[in-house]
């Protein structure tokens, strides 16, 4: 029965390895709170302006919640090439049997006069 094992052709590097996850949670939830800053500034001009741009303000007012949440929620994709997958291969070294391996039951036996132990 072939046995299979994993030849890895070079280890995988540290430097291309993905941003951890904190690191990418908190880069986040500065974008959600800067474009949520952004909605309160929109939400105060539309409020104060009187020109006809107050509207552009209430829209980006409204939108804007929409984009922060969806821009929150939206995870980077892997990367492909960054980790690669070990695919097994046949090895093809030659087996000493081709029996499968059967257990042999043993047993031990002791002298008498030779303490145990």
């Amino acid at each position: 029965m072939p046995t299979t094992r994993h030849h890895p052709t070079d280890a995988q590097s540290v430097t291309t390895a993905a941003e951890s996850r904190e690191a990418e949670q908190r880069t986040r939830m500065r974008h959600y709170l800067a474009t949520m800053s952004v909605r309160t500034v929109c939400f105060v001009l539309a409020i104060v302006v009187q020109d006809w741009y107050r509207w552009i303000f209430a829209a980006g007012a409204v939108i804007l919640p929409f984009i922060a949440v969806v821009a929150v929620n939206a995870v980077a994709p892997r990367v492909r090439g960054r980790a690669r997958m070990a695919t097994p291969t046949v090895d093809d070294t030659p087996l000493l049997t081709e029996r499968p391996f059967e257990q042999v039951p043993s047993t031990v036996s002791h002298r008498e006069d030779e303490p145990r132990g």
